[in-house]
């Protein structure tokens, strides 16, 4: 029971430190480390979906992407798919981004959503948008950077372009599927220092 217990206050600093925009990166890193560790204790609770739009804030895109993963993991909403898909994007895994937006499009509707603003320019605005609209936005700008992510047309006839092989853009690329949390944390810190 004192196990569950001081993970829930893990939980609640988690979201405490995210509100609060005063939190450091390193603060954050070692908020997202434990999420991580402790993600089975957590479930049921919005811990791991809150400490990924801290984690994406700060700029450690692969560490959201884990987090968000198990936030989806645990109950796959609209928004939290949304999160996934987004963390997906900006870490080269583009199909895996695109086959959640085609989703999105249909599920999202009637879902609004808020922007987060990145740490490091508290001057971005802040905007209201509609999930399925945005997913389908940006499963467009997917599709046409790589026409092999766009589905077959109706007739089954698929065109020579869309035979082309994807390629990730990221140095040393992704697999399809998930990376472990110390790969995610070691690509985040070799991006961002740290």
């Amino acid at each position: 029971m004192t196990k569950v217990a001081s993970v829930l206050g893990i939980a609640a600093a988690g979201v405490l430190a995210t509100a609060c925009a005063t939190t450091t990166h390193d603060a954050a890193r070692m908020e997202a480390r434990t999420t991580l560790a402790n993600a089975a204790e957590l479930s049921g609770t919005d811990a791991a979906d809150v400490v990924g739009k801290t984690s994406i804030a700060w700029g450690d895109r692969f560490t959201a992407a884990n987090l968000f993963e198990r936030a989806t993991d645990d109950r796959a909403s609209v928004g939290k798919r949304f999160n996934l898909a987004g963390a997906y994007l900006v870490t080269g895994r583009e199909a895996q981004a695109a086959a959640l937006y085609r989703e999105l499009v249909r599920d999202g509707q009637f879902t609004y959503a808020y922007s987060n603003r990145p740490m490091d320019n508290r001057n971005v605005p802040v905007r209201r948008f509609n999930i399925a609209d945005e997913s389908a936005r940006r499963l467009a700008q997917i599709e046409a950077r790589n026409p092999a992510f766009a589905p077959a047309p109706a007739s089954g006839v698929l065109s020579a372009e869309s035979f082309g092989t994807p390629v990730s853009a990221t140095v040393g690329g992704l697999p399809g599927g998930r990376i472990s949390d110390e790969r995610a944390m070691a690509l985040d810190a070799a991006t961002n220092g740290g």
